[in-house]
């Protein structure tokens, strides 16, 4: 009876993650993990260790792609003691891993469905005004050609942004080797063995430079994007020029990687989603554009491949042109302390104590030492007195 009970499980688990109806999935692994504990571990490792990359599949509004099957499968499976038995690692390690795939494909998701939306392309994907459920994954090649139109209108064709989401799907693939662990085949599923391994190209900073192009209309994407990378990597000091790095594990989430090309291709991610930062806060600084340089500090960070001169030479002009425009308000620390303020504001937001620190130090020696709590102190003492 209850092999029976067991059977009929694991087919209610197969049907229901062909449909793409993840909710009723788990809710039936975790009345087969009753039963067959064992047998509902594999099911989800069978899921995250390929990515949750199935044939005909019907991905659905609450289950859109593979990545995302990818990670709801992670957060069920480190609920396992277990979980991470076949790849060697620890749950917090597998599930960055996991959420790597999500970030990238949400970034490749909001790129391409911009440039639908421009393109006015919803037509194609529609039908009688309700959206065509995608029942395949999308490789480099589909992709691309959702970015075509008629041949004989180049000009209607944004190609760099073809370009962008073919990086993208690079790195992509870079995060579905990640969780493919050499040993785990065997154990996972037999079928696995007959599976073709995903092609993954390699990724160079020349190529990922095209990015800048997207970064500042997705800088919360990529920011996000950025810390996952962080957390998995460790601190900058990994960034050596060898690249030589020392494997560990901890509950923290750090963890080495003894991969030079994927310590390359990250490093190389956050070093262009920096300099493309600093760049547009140059160029806000060169248009006197003083509140637009200020919004782009809450998405710097002094750790991620940088030297940190390059940020202090940009603070340095920025907190000069404040202090002139105190000068040219002949002292209204109101215009004055309110910009410092926003500057002291937007550099918490990024959770970087080094870059806080920074600007502190830039502050007494251009001769601005009104702290930000000084400042809100003495307007409140200017307003009581009025």
């Amino acid at each position: 009876m209850e092999d029976k009970e067991t059977e009929i499980l694991s087919r209610l688990a197969a049907n229901h993650l062909f449909l793409g109806q993840f909710e009723p999935l788990r809710a039936t692994i975790v009345a087969l993990r009753v039963r067959n504990p064992e047998l509902a571990l594999s099911i989800l490792q069978t899921i995250v260790y390929r990515s949750g990359r199935f044939d005909n599949v019907t991905w659905s509004p609450s289950c859109s792609s593979p990545s995302l099957l990818t990670y709801l499968a992670t957060l069920e499976l480190i609920q396992f003691d277990n979980a991470t038995s076949i790849w060697g690692f620890d749950h917090e390690t597998l599930r960055l891993r996991a959420e790597f795939l999500l970030l990238v494909q949400n970034l490749i998701d909001r790129i391409v469905g911009s440039t639908r939306k421009m393109l006015e392309l919803e037509s194609v994907n529609k039908e009688g005004g309700e959206e065509e459920v995608s029942t395949s994954n999308e490789t480099v090649e589909e992709r691309a050609d959702l970015l075509r139109v008629e041949e004989g209108k180049p000009e209607d064709v944004p190609s760099e942004i073809g370009d962008c989401v073919q990086v993208l799907d690079k790195v992509l693939e870079l995060g579905v080797k990640r969780l493919k662990v050499e040993g785990a085949n065997a154990e996972v599923d037999d079928r696995q063995s007959d599976a073709s391994p995903a092609t993954v190209g390699s990724v160079n900073e020349e190529e990922l430079t095209c990015l800048s192009r997207v970064i500042g209309d997705h800088a919360d994407a990529f920011d996000a994007l950025c810390s996952n990378i962080q957390r998995q990597v460790g601190s900058s000091q990994s960034y050596g020029p060898s690249l030589a790095i020392t494997v560990r594990s901890n509950n923290d989430g750090n963890v080495g990687l003894n991969d030079e090309e994927d310590v390359k291709c990250f490093s190389s991610i956050q070093r262009c989603v920096q300099t493309t930062h600093l760049d547009h806060l140059k160029e806000c600084l060169k248009n006197a554009d003083v509140d637009g340089a200020i919004s782009r500090i809450r998405f710097l960070h002094v750790e991620r491949g940088l030297d940190e001169s390059e940020y202090r030479k940009v603070f340095q002009d920025l907190l000069k042109i404040i202090l002139a425009q105190k000068e040219a308000c002949e002292g209204d620390y109101d215009v004055m302390g309110g910009r410092l303020l926003s500057v002291y504001e937007e550099a918490l937001s990024s959770n970087s104590r080094h870059l806080v620190e920074m600007i502190q130090v830039i502050c007494a020696r251009t001769h601005l030492h009104m702290s930000p709590l000084s400042f809100l102190t003495r307007k409140a003492l200017n307003d009581y007195s009025r």
